[in-house]
């Protein structure tokens, strides 16, 4: 991939746009290049063109609005393969020398993609040979599904810009279950005097990404400002509440409430800061699933083979595992032994104490025995709690096997020991149960620890620290592996009356803090192992304050979490 691209190319790309818009009044969002970093005209003719003839605003609002999905790069590089369907149908009367340039790209792009395909291919690449084949009169190779996704893609060229936005929204709700719709131009999200300052983007050039068998670049505008709209409290997805659960179901696993006991538990919890928000709590396996196109086997591939991934990277470093699992569990043992070591009391029964028998004749004390009773701080159970957002992608492995460490060296010290991962999407905040406390021989299940959405992490903690407090152990402690970088689509309002706040940067920032201190209040010890950049460090301090730690490879694993655990056992 080019690594920059030239003034000269980016001055070119410009006049590309405006000529095909035939209006310079406006600052392109979106540019093409091939990947020698060269202006690509056909494909910024087609840009400008989508300015000419629709209310581009509206588009480019309802691109923002995928912009915290999942596959959003994927779902608007689709989106653009049926605006060029649409705007070269319309254009060849004025432009006819604009459908001899789409079949020149058309077998440019089967020319790059249409040789034997391989596993990071990505979804746009297959729906964009199919479509090009049949630019080119070919007939492609498609399931029945498929063939119906990329007819009602191919958006015709009489459509009007209500009409348009009307079958863009209508696609991605019927074939990926999301509901994009257009985000407003709102105030600009302040500074809090008491949190990290966030950085904000200065207007200048985009990073380049592939578009195609090229570049794209989006300029990135100012801080503020493209906040999401507050009417997104009552998002979910378009789909009726029965079908929305049924697809968490699908995606995740079967609940492990009934719809009674998670409505309550909702009342409960999904209030406040969270009000509007969903649960879906589950134990994962396989749950009635139907693919209905290739995109969704394609997200089926990719998880599976994270999963593999993951145990294989586990065993390349098996060594070294089991070394660091091995020290971990010594110094959990010395900490137990050291701080939690029991004690004899006098009692009603147990060993006669010869010294005391006087006090049962002289004061009626019963109390003449001495038995050895365990600590009660030695009551301890700890949940490890996982951020499975997509902005954990590419650390996966070494989250899943730092957390693997942890509970297999808790189990071995015979310490109650649950661990989960939370993600959100569509509103609803997903809690995954890989093993719970008594399930010692399900350590390896951590290991299906993959990410999706975007992350709620107030609600989690939330979540997690109700669950918690139906342990019967006294003592609690919270694990959190997380590279603390709090959002969601779901909006918020701290008090009545004031405007919807994004659940992003301070202000979830702000509510992750507060939910770590109601744990913490309720006698639940509570730790972060940061996994983020140098950036969010500061988050992690203000939510987590002197308790968190870096792990930047297995060899700290023992120290650095072995040091943590023991301090909040000293506390107890």
């Amino acid at each position: 991939m080019t690594a920059e691209i030239s003034d000269l190319q980016k001055k070119r790309a410009y006049n590309q746009v405006w000529n095909a818009a035939a209006n310079y009044a406006f600052l392109p969002d979106f540019r093409f290049y091939t990947p020698e970093g060269k202006a690509d005209v056909y494909w910024n003719t087609v840009i400008g063109l989508a300015r000419r003839h629709y209310d581009y605003d509206r588009l480019k609002s309802l691109f923002r609005g995928l912009e915290q999905e999942e596959e959003a790069g994927e779902y608007e590089n689709l989106i653009w393969l049926g605006l060029e369907n649409a705007l070269v149908s319309r254009e060849q009367e004025d432009r006819p020398v604009l459908r001899e340039m789409q079949k020149a790209y058309a077998r440019q792009f089967l020319d790059r993609f249409g040789k034997d395909k391989t596993e990071d291919d990505r979804f746009f690449e297959f729906l964009a040979l199919a479509h090009y084949r049949r630019i080119l009169g070919m007939e492609p190779p498609l399931s029945r599904y498929d063939r119906n996704l990329l007819d009602e893609l191919e958006f015709s060229p009489d459509l009007d810009t209500d009409e348009l936005v009307r079958e863009i929204r209508r696609l991605l709700k019927k074939w990926f279950r999301i509901r994009a719709d257009e985000r407003r131009r709102e105030h600009r999200l302040p500074n809090l005097p008491f949190l990290p300052h966030t950085e904000k983007r200065k207007h200048g050039d985009g990073k380049l990404r592939r578009f195609g068998t090229g570049l794209a670049e989006h300029p990135q505008p100012d801080g503020g400002g493209d906040e999401l709209p507050r009417d997104w409290i009552e998002r979910k997805s378009g789909l009726t509440e029965a079908e929305l659960r049924a697809f968490m179901a699908e995606k995740y696993g079967s609940p492990i409430l009934s719809e009674q006991q998670i409505a309550e538990l909702e009342k409960k919890l999904c209030t406040g800061n969270h009000e509007n928000c969903h649960l879906h709590i589950t134990k994962g396996g396989e749950a009635e699933s139907h693919i209905r196109n290739a995109f969704e086997a394609l997200q089926k591939e990719r998880e599976a083979a994270q999963i593999a991934h993951n145990r294989a990277v586990f065993r390349s470093h098996e060594a070294s595992n089991r070394t660091a699992i091995q020290k971990l569990t010594e110094k959990i043992q010395n900490s137990v032994l050291l701080y939690l070591e029991p004690y004899r009391v006098c009692a009603d029964s147990g060993e006669l104490e010869a010294g005391r028998v006087w006090r049962a004749l002289r004061l009626d004390d019963r109390d003449v025995f001495r038995r050895t009773e365990n600590s009660d701080a030695g009551n301890v159970s700890v949940d490890i709690l996982l951020d499975a957002s997509t902005s954990q992608k590419g650390r996966l492995e070494s989250i899943s096997g730092q957390a693997f460490c942890i509970a297999e060296a808790l189990t071995r010290c015979r310490i109650p020991c649950r661990v989960m991962s939370f993600c959100s999407m569509t509103g609803y905040t997903v809690v995954r149960i890989f093993r719970d406390y008594r399930e010692t021989e399900r350590n390896d299940r951590i290991f299906e620890y993959v990410s999706n959405g975007c992350n709620r992490d107030g609600l989690a903690i939330r979540t997690v620290h109700h669950l918690m407090n139906e342990s019967d152990c006294e003592h609690r402690l919270l694990i959190v592996l997380s590279d603390v970088k709090p959002q969601d689509i779901v909006r918020f309002h701290e008090h009545a009356g004031e405007e919807y706040l994004p659940y992003e940067q301070d202000y979830g920032i702000r509510d992750t803090a507060f939910e770590v201190r109601r744990a913490r209040a309720d006698g639940i010890a509570v730790i972060c192992v940061f996994t983020g950049d140098d950036d969010d460090l500061p988050a992690a301090k203000t939510v987590y304050g002197r308790d968190f730690a870096r792990i930047r490879s297995i060899d700290q694993l023992a120290d650095t979490v072995g040091l943590l655990i023991q301090n909040q056992i000293k506390i107890i």
